[in-house]
């Protein structure tokens, strides 16, 4: 089993949101869990995770970058998709999940390593 990482990022005037996980310890990437043995793919198992908080249209959704993420000492895979509605795609995950715009993460976006950047083209 393998952890891979997911954000959507929106824009709001000049400023990206990120889309995050909220607890009593901070913000957090969502996260959903990789299965090799089951024949699963790192994309396919973040859409999965994504559609189990709600009714997750993923028409709009457009893959943006591949990156990692220091999570607990380990680096692992993280997808960023850019989508238009910070609004609807709260709604749809039933609010489990919250648009925060760049400036109120710093310390979550440290955890990227930025040097492993694979931009996806359209």
């Amino acid at each position: 089993m393998s952890l891979i990482a997911a954000t959507a990022i929106s824009l709001k005037g000049d400023l990206p949101y990120f889309l995050v996980k909220h607890d009593a310890q901070g913000y957090h990437f969502f996260t959903a869990k990789m299965h090799r043995h089951n024949h699963d793919t790192s994309l396919g198992a973040v859409l999965r995770e994504f559609k189990k908080l709600g009714p997750v249209n993923f028409d709009q959704w457009r893959l943006g970058e591949l990156t990692s993420v220091n999570y607990e000492g380990t680096l692992m895979s993280m997808y960023s998709f850019d989508v238009p509605d910070m609004k609807t795609i709260e709604e749809a995950v039933n609010n489990q999940l919250e648009f925060v715009p760049a400036n109120k993460l710093h310390g979550l976006l440290e955890t990227l390593q930025t040097t492993e950047f694979v931009s996806f083209e359209e």
